[in-house]
């Protein structure tokens, strides 16, 4: 699999990568697709962090405003500090992925509870049912329901104030990832029916060797990710070419008052689109 270096300047009015409140996004799947259809989206990958729960509100909304709805996800590992895989047309039903996926939500929620431990231990009053009190709806908890329930106690302004005092590496509760390795999320994806492209590769420390992770089935690479400049675009796709490699992208929005993405403003070449739509499962 090849991604080409060449690319239509066409944008197609698809999104790749966005998240919702079931797992750190601030929109419901409903409201979600409402906003895109407002932007002019005409399909979209749902590709919440390891839960897939949302995918039938985002189906009946995408029938509702004409949008096309495909079922992704994007699982969180343990390697690089910040590694992480998006699934793409993966099986929302399947029952390896269920069990899967419980098993990494269960390891969220410890490492959620380790933060909230430290917060205390450093002055920070704060407790678990806190940070989920007001959103019965997460399925996948997450550092940022700690930064937003801090923002409700008046402790920060912002979840970005969060990760810089309390949150981020080597801040005073960070605790490291407890999710699966990067070879156990490829399986997980391709054991549910997917493919994987590794997410946000500016993010990943440069002095690491990506060729394992293509041996162990690495489909892609989000060489379109929403902050990269033109330069990094490039570079990712000579990566992808050596790799032998397919190039997606997508904007990584999280919504409202969380500074993740802008739903509608990144957009992939037509082209690029146009090789990955039928491996995408688009419901229509």
């Amino acid at each position: 699999m090849r991604s080409p270096l060449r690319c239509n300047p066409l944008p197609a009015r698809a999104e790749l990568h966005c998240h919702t409140t079931c797992s750190d996004g601030t929109l419901s799947p409903a409201k979600l697709i409402a906003r895109a259809k407002k932007a002019g989206i005409r399909a979209l990958v749902l590709t919440d962090h390891d839960t897939v729960s949302g995918i039938e509100e985002a189906r009946a909304a995408g029938r509702e405003h004409g949008v096309r709805i495909a079922c992704g996800i994007e699982i969180n590992t343990a390697e690089g500090g910040n590694i992480h895989v998006l699934g793409y047309g993966i099986d929302s039903e399947s029952e390896s992925l269920a069990l899967r996926l419980n098993e990494f939500r269960l390891t969220r929620r410890q490492r959620a509870e380790k933060i909230v431990d430290r917060l205390k231990d450093h002055g920070v009053d704060l407790s678990y049912d806190e940070v989920v009190g007001e959103a019965k709806d997460i399925d996948s908890i997450g550092r940022p329901h700690i930064a937003d329930a801090l923002k409700r106690k008046g402790i920060v302004r912002s979840r970005s104030e969060a990760f810089e005092r309390f949150l981020a590496p080597g801040k005073a509760a960070f605790v490291d990832s407890m999710g699966p390795s990067v070879a156990e999320a490829i399986e997980t994806i391709r054991d549910a029916g997917g493919w994987s492209s590794l997410a946000h590769p500016g993010t990943v420390d440069p002095a690491i060797d990506w060729r394992p992770w293509v041996d162990a089935g690495l489909s892609a690479i989000e060489a379109y990710y929403g902050s990269h400049t033109g330069p990094q675009v490039e570079k990712y796709l000579a990566a992808a070419k050596r790799y032998g490699l397919l190039a997606t992208g997508g904007s990584d929005y999280h919504g409202p008052g969380t500074g993740r993405g802008d739903l509608g403003k990144h957009r992939l070449p037509e082209d690029v689109f146009a090789a990955l739509e039928l491996r995408l499962k688009f419901d229509v």
